[in-house]
């Protein structure tokens, strides 16, 4: 989802295929290394930007018209990184601050005939982080204990919540962002 465009794209090429959409599911998702005060990152912010709001913007607007003729939804994958501050990673956090400020605005712009939530995943076992160079070992041993329930996520429990905000058991959850994060929120820092 690198080009912005692409949305248009995935959403034609969906109604063609199976002529109609019921679910949107905005899981699309980069994370570079970003130090907020070096002007140097400003490039990689741009990119993750792109990717991580804009493309998914456009995809939405692409949907809307769809979504209001078969009264579906749209999920968003945000996460706790954006209500989270962190080290070296400002770009991914104010991309998904920003994505899940759009889809409660947007819940607000398309409610009654389109439900709008977000699922907000805490530290999952994904390759995404192997992606920026952190092996399934190393994000268990150290995110594993930040969570209350001492352990990091698996990807079939934040795609249970998506498929439970898609189905019509969640047909009166509208505009809420669910954090699937095993309590890493809630856990208070270790102090030495």
């Amino acid at each position: 989802m690198s080009d912005v465009d692409n949305g248009e794209l995935v959403v034609k090429k969906t109604i063609e295929k199976l002529g109609r959409l019921d679910v949107l599911v905005n899981n699309a998702g980069t994370y570079h290394k970003t130090h907020s005060a070096d002007k140097s990152s400003f490039s990689l912010y741009r990119k993750t930007m792109t990717i991580n709001v804009d493309s998914v913007v456009k995809t939405s607007m692409e949907a809307i018209p769809h979504l209001e003729s078969t009264n579906g939804n749209i999920v968003f994958v945000s996460s706790v990184a954006s209500v989270k501050p962190g080290a070296n990673g400002y770009a991914y956090r104010m991309s998904k601050a920003a994505l899940s400020s759009f889809a409660k605005c947007l819940a607000v712009d398309v409610a009654p005939k389109i439900r709008v939530n977000i699922v907000s995943p805490g530290p999952v076992s994904t390759p995404l982080f192997a992606n920026v160079g952190i092996s399934d070992d190393q994000l268990r041993a150290k995110m594993g204990p930040a969570t209350l329930l001492g352990r990091v996520g698996e990807s079939e429990e934040i795609a249970s919540t998506i498929f439970y905000l898609a189905s019509d058991d969640a047909s009166f959850v509208n505009g809420a962002e669910v954090f699937v994060d095993g309590g890493y929120i809630c856990k208070p820092p270790v102090v030495h």
